[in-house]
């Protein structure tokens, strides 16, 4: 194959075709609230035997967990045995939920329930701890997008998951966007309030703009370099996914200092999200707007060139807003355990009124989703899918926890039984395993004929590049380091 040809092939799979069904993106992304499942009740099976000696830490957990996250991960977003590694999952977490021991019941039931009594009494205001079902679906969020970056320039992965041109859903769709809504959700703690000798203190404006320019310039920097390696190394992009000259890291980089200029508009994130998303898809449905976005001339200036990067990012800002507005209500410690189960109620109606919304929207108005300009119908899929998985992990987390001794509801947990090792190594630096993803995607490229790699090889070089990329962040965690 002459290198002509070769280039227009990945240029081909670059852009997709029509996308996925929506019942082939639920199918694959179940499999994440799965291996979730699986490993949440072996973990809490083997607390249960011998809660003195238990650890999550070691070697063997940690072969267990890159098999229960990574072979799911591998053979479901390459099409490979959908069926049949759901099926095992489902086979999996019954089994190890069944050795799950049930709460003691009580004989008297209206006496005081001890455990609420020790989750309410453990409460310090202002105090956010970490949430485990947050940290898995950040990490298995990262895990998917980073496996299938690499994984989209191989014919073992299907194009019809691949991004899509202008048009439709896919799985490399949803991944985008919900890097940036999960970013959204865990985004909200620097804007919560503060209780400093009982009083409550709010960060300025001023604060916070100075607190998102340094935390945008290290990503915007990232997103310069990218653009002079990919030049320099002549590495194929397809400009349509963000512009000729703007990337991922560029979107990345502006949020932080757009975001606190969204809060200081109106307090409500919801009211300013929605707001945003309407104004920009009636600029691109009602006027001439849309028409220039699809077809402008990029010979005409630096904005026409990179449309959809420059205005996408309006539709990635009011998704970043509706994400961290679900994470003001699940951030914060809730005061009572009854306020702790009811942010199932509260995450579920963030999911039925995204989901709403988006049908409205979407079937109703005729307008079809667009991750090449981040219209409101993609947001707003984007965000539904997020909060389902978000309800589906808090529903898990309550339903084994609720078999843990009182002392043990709000802390006191032994390491590893919240959060698999792999997953809490990528949370602490998850843009460092972005980035190392990114470039071993490619030096993976220059080095190999991705597209005439067989089944064999294409799964062998995708095995060494999870490992690889993994590698840094397991060897952070284990030093203590934590860089972003």
């Amino acid at each position: 194959m002459d290198d002509y040809t070769s280039k227009k092939f990945k240029e081909s799979r670059v852009s997709g075709l029509e996308g996925s069904s929506m019942t082939e993106i639920h199918v694959v992304v179940s499999t994440l609230a799965l291996s979730y499942w699986c490993w949440k009740c072996k973990t809490a099976a083997e607390y249960h035997r011998n809660p003195v000696s238990f650890t999550g830490r070691s070697i063997v957990h940690l072969v267990f967990e890159l098999v229960i996250f990574l072979v799911p991960t591998f053979l479901a977003f390459t099409g490979q045995h959908t069926v049949l590694v759901i099926l095992s999952l489902i086979a999996a977490g019954v089994y190890f939920r069944w050795q799950v021991p049930s709460a003691p019941r009580r004989h008297d039931k209206w006496a005081p329930d001890p455990r609420a009594v020790e989750f309410d009494k453990s409460y310090v205001p202002g105090r956010v701890t970490a949430k485990p079902y947050l940290s898995i679906y950040r990490g298995e969020m990262m895990l998917m997008t980073c496996f299938c970056i690499l994984a989209v320039d191989f014919w073992v992965f299907p194009l019809k998951f691949a991004k899509v041109e202008t048009n439709g859903t896919s799985v490399m769709d949803l991944g985008v966007g919900s890097f940036v809504f999960s970013a959204g959700v865990v985004g909200a703690k620097p804007f919560l309030p503060r209780h400093v000798k009982d009083k409550v203190v709010k960060t300025s404006l001023a604060h916070q703009l100075k607190a998102g320019l340094w935390t945008a310039f290290p990503i915007l920097a990232l997103g310069f370099i990218r653009y002079i390696m990919t030049e320099s190394a002549e590495y194929q992009k397809h400009v349509s996914e963000y512009g000729t000259h703007w990337n991922f890291f560029f979107t990345l980089g502006f949020l932080p200092i757009f975001v606190p200029l969204g809060l200081y508009v109106y307090d409500d994130l919801r009211v300013t999200s929605m707001a945003l998303l309407v104004l920009y898809q009636g600029a691109i449905s009602l006027t001439g707007f849309g028409k220039w976005l699809e077809g402008a001339d990029r010979e005409d200036g630096l904005v026409a060139a990179n449309r959809e990067g420059i205005f996408s990012f309006i539709g990635y800002l009011a998704m970043f807003l509706m994400g961290m507005s679900l994470g003001k209500e699940v951030l914060p410690d809730a005061s009572t355990l009854e306020n702790r189960r009811m942010r199932i109620i509260a995450v579920l109606a963030s999911w039925v009124t995204a989901a709403i919304s988006f049908v409205l929207v979407w079937f109703v108005c005729g307008i079809e989703v667009s991750r090449r300009f981040a219209n409101a119908p993609y947001c707003l899929w984007v965000a539904a899918f997020n909060t389902a998985m978000l309800w589906v992990f808090l529903i898990i987390e309550e339903d084994i926890d609720s078999k843990l001794p009182p002392l043990l509801m709000r802390s006191g947990r032994p390491k590893g039984y919240d959060v698999p090792l792999l997953l809490e190594a990528i949370n602490k630096n998850s843009l460092t395993t972005f980035l190392v993803a990114n470039l071993l995607t490619g030096a993976t490229n220059i080095f190999f004929e991705t597209l005439l790699c067989g089944t064999a090889k294409a799964y062998t070089i995708l095995v060494v590049y999870t490992l690889l990329f993994l590698t840094p962040a397991l060897l952070l965690f284990k030093a203590g380091i934590r860089l972003r």
